[in-house]
């Protein structure tokens, strides 16, 4: 029998579908997660007065508010990563629940598999950084009035301290890793996102507005993160 280890995360599941409820919750359990159910949003809500969560996985469709209205909320009080769950696939749901601060969307019916694999890179993603980390934090990028610390978490642009979500972070990382090269929108879902990823280009577009938004001046003349037509992103070289 395959063995599971534990790394004491807490993961709300969020869905009035009792069924699918128990599959997910199951299904991380047996691999070490702490989990909390809830069948409405506003419970999970209330919940966040309590826990610190790792991450939340829910439902779009709920009785009492509707999953969008839920990542709206929590997003005013936590940056915790949240995956939506929904039937609805048609890309105008995925957008919005992305540009109102869900990490990612997966439709039903989904494999498990799938679900565990992207669970995974998230928590992986938003890990925080490590107390000896925090203490070797240097400027990692720096263009103009644009400071990055990787490490401590930490932008300034134009004399702002900036609030990044973690997909966000992991977005900017690949950027700076490629700082002054044309980067394809498939090498940043891969590299961002993680491998199961590649086709969603909706994603890119929409975080990439998102950055530009949070570090640029004027995001509708970009001086930082420039659009290379038909080839993909680029982040100027560091100065």
């Amino acid at each position: 029998m395959a063995q599971f280890t534990t790394n004491n995360h807490l993961i709300y599941v969020v869905d009035d579908d009792t069924a699918i409820a128990r599959l997910v919750s199951v299904n991380l359990t047996a691999r070490g997660y702490r989990v909390k159910e809830f069948d409405r949003g506003l419970q999970a809500i209330a919940g966040l007065k309590i826990d610190d969560p790792d991450l939340v996985i829910m439902d779009l469709t709920m009785p009492d508010l509707d999953g969008l209205e839920v990542t709206r909320q929590i997003r005013q009080v936590s940056q915790v990563p949240i995956l939506i769950l929904s039937v609805l696939d048609e890309t105008a749901s995925k957008l919005t629940a992305l540009d109102l601060g869900a990490e990612d969307y997966l439709t039903k019916p989904f494999r498990i598999e799938e679900l565990l694999a992207r669970t995974r890179t998230i928590l992986r993603r938003t890990a925080p950084a490590t107390k000896e980390d925090s203490l070797q934090s240097t400027w990692d990028y720096r263009s103009g009035e644009l400071f990055v610390d990787l490490n401590g978490l930490r932008i300034v642009s134009h004399d702002s301290v900036i609030q990044l979500t973690p997909r966000e972070w992991a977005l900017l990382r690949v950027f700076i890793k490629y700082a002054g090269q044309v980067v394809a929108p498939r090498t940043l879902l891969k590299e961002a996102w993680g491998s199961d990823y590649g086709d969603e280009g909706d994603y890119v577009r929409t975080y990439v507005n998102r950055l530009r938004r949070k570090i640029e001046p004027e995001p509708r003349q970009s001086r930082y993160l420039l659009l290379e037509r038909g080839l993909g992103y680029r982040l100027v070289e560091a100065t």
